[in-house]
């Protein structure tokens, strides 16, 4: 999870991304502080039959290929992401 983003509103004052990361249930949100590390960190907790989803505001969707990028990175390496990223397709019919 990256840090909120304020849309069209007003932030709301004390909430943060690492906020809403810490009230996932079971510890199972990651709060990254830099979007730049976001793909790295995914490609290296990604196990073959996971589903990456990007959800949010602003230019969130420009992740999408950065992520796909480091799972391919992982793949090359035969990391066990392999699986993950062969079965990626995305929106637009890419691969």
């Amino acid at each position: 999870m990256l840090d909120v983003y304020a849309a069209r509103e007003d932030p709301e004052p004390g909430v943060t991304g690492a906020m809403v990361a810490d009230a996932v249930p079971g510890g199972r949100a990651v709060f990254c502080p830099d979007r730049r590390v976001l793909p790295a960190l995914i490609a290296d907790s990604a196990k073959p039959g996971d589903m990456v989803l990007t959800m949010g505001a602003g230019d969130v969707t420009k992740l999408g290929p950065l992520i796909v990028a480091a799972l391919r990175r992982r793949a090359d390496r035969g990391s066990a992401v392999s699986d993950t990223v062969a079965s990626y397709t995305a929106t637009d019919g890419t691969r």
